[in-house]
């Protein structure tokens, strides 16, 4: 394989990575022993406004000075003369004497415009800890399983003071609000709803809130 047959293979693998990531996508094959008019090929050039022919970038420029054609530059950024993001890969080759680069230029500016309204969608001012259920059942379970979690002990083990601890939480929780809440809630710490009531009053004569009546 002589050079020219090198140069083409690499046009048709710019083609097919052009044709693969779309418009967006600039692939290039570049002379790099020809700065100002490196450009052997070209695809989708409108990403950077350059066609065949032209000259190199100025980083490319830079790396021919400083003799940096040895090292492969994956996955950096660069802009636009009219601002837009590209994110850029550029691969050295050599072929003989000659040395090839092959350009990946893609323009990210869309995407970075969809990340920032989707960061703004999302965005929340501050946390609070909620959730949510199909049904006030489920939603008792959910938080008597969290009381329960408090004291970590089988029913027929806890104190007054334990039961008394998972009543204030679910009390504080709102969970004597749902429909028979007392009611399940006394028979899970097998108690009467009375005793439940006078957990309540005990908690809120402490509080000095008002007492509960049945």
């Amino acid at each position: 394989m002589n050079q020219s047959e090198f140069i083409e293979n690499l046009k048709r693998i710019a083609e097919g990575i052009a044709k693969t990531f779309g418009n967006n996508c600039e692939v290039l094959v570049a002379d790099l022993d020809n700065p100002e008019n490196a450009i052997l090929d070209i695809q989708n050039g409108q990403v950077t406004g350059r066609k065949k022919g032209d000259s190199l970038s100025e980083l490319g420029l830079h790396n021919i000075k400083t003799e940096r054609t040895d090292t492969d530059l994956f996955s950096y950024s660069a802009k636009t003369g009219d601002g837009r993001l590209i994110k850029c890969t550029t691969v050295h080759l050599k072929w003989g004497k000659g040395n090839l680069a092959l350009g990946i230029n893609y323009d990210c500016t869309n995407i970075q415009m969809a990340v920032s309204s989707l960061e703004s969608l999302i965005k929340i001012d501050f946390e609070i800890n909620d959730e949510f259920h199909s049904n006030s059942n489920e939603m008792l379970d959910n938080l008597l399983a969290d009381a329960f979690k408090l004291v970590e002990k089988p029913v027929s083990l806890m104190t007054k003071e334990d039961r008394i601890k998972i009543v204030r939480f679910l009390d504080e929780r709102g969970a004597l609000l749902i429909q028979k809440g007392v009611q399940i809630i006394a028979e899970k710490l097998n108690v009467s709803r009375y005793t439940i009531y006078n957990y309540l009053n005990e908690i809120n004569n402490k509080n000095k809130k008002p007492t509960y009546m049945e």
